[in-house]
């Protein structure tokens, strides 16, 4: 008699390399970062003017910032972040999606505008150059502009720094370098204005700050357009 054998097929794991597994299973998207937020001084000497940086919130999401000159609704970009430019000095927070995020704020500095070496200041100016009255559209950030001017004689370089408004935190700081030929050094200054609303007209003015001497602007209003 013959005997047939019986084969039995037994199942055989499939075995995969891992990037071979890496190919096979599908990629989970990567957690984004935790939310952040801080104010960051990006004048020298650790003073103004300060950037409101966001971080890792979601791409194109809609946020509210609060700080020292109220309340704006605005939007990060698509890599979730938003850098948010000459703001004023003070703490910041921002509102998404229910949840609040605490800016960090660096210790208040102020720049030295003392120290003057070989240079003797002898006047400081500063001239209003947007115009009252100038036309704006109120609900759109607005701009005002000023010159500085430093008078003096000698070689060196001569500290200076703004405030904004009443404010006695620097706005904003720098050296103006004197030498041969050079009498007197201009110091363009760009204001950035919030939007405003229910027609609230901007308004603002700025001091320059050199050692003891400083100098004021005159106070810009601007006008509203109608809607």
């Amino acid at each position: 008699m013959i005997r047939h054998r019986h084969l039995t097929l037994l199942a055989v794991p499939l075995l995969l390399s891992p990037a071979a597994a890496a190919l096979a299973t599908p990629a989970s998207a990567a957690p984004l970062p935790a939310a952040s937020c801080e104010l960051v001084a990006t004048g020298e000497g650790g003073g103004g003017p300060y950037t409101l940086v966001l971080e890792g919130f979601e791409p194109n999401q809609s946020v509210t910032v609060h700080g020292p000159q109220g309340s704006q609704r605005t939007r990060v970009g698509d890599d979730g972040t938003l850098d948010k430019q000459g703001v004023r000095y003070g703490q910041y927070s921002v509102n998404a999606k229910g949840k609040r995020t605490a800016c960090l704020t660096p210790p208040r500095e102020k720049p030295d505008g003392g120290k003057q070496g070989k240079v003797q200041v002898t006047k400081v100016e500063v001239f209003t150059l947007t115009k009252p009255g100038t036309v704006v559209d109120c609900t759109k950030p607005s701009r005002a502009e000023f010159d500085g001017k430093i008078t003096g004689s000698g070689n060196g370089k001569v500290s200076y720094y703004w405030t904004y408004a009443s404010s006695s935190d620097p706005y904003g700081s720098g050296t103006a370098t004197f030498g041969p030929g050079v009498g007197s050094v201009s110091l363009l200054k760009v204001v950035t204005l919030s939007p405003t609303v229910n027609g609230i007209s901007p308004s603002v003015f700025v001091t320059l700050h050199v050692g003891s001497m400083s100098a004021r602007s005159d106070q810009v209003t601007l006008t509203c357009a109608k809607p």
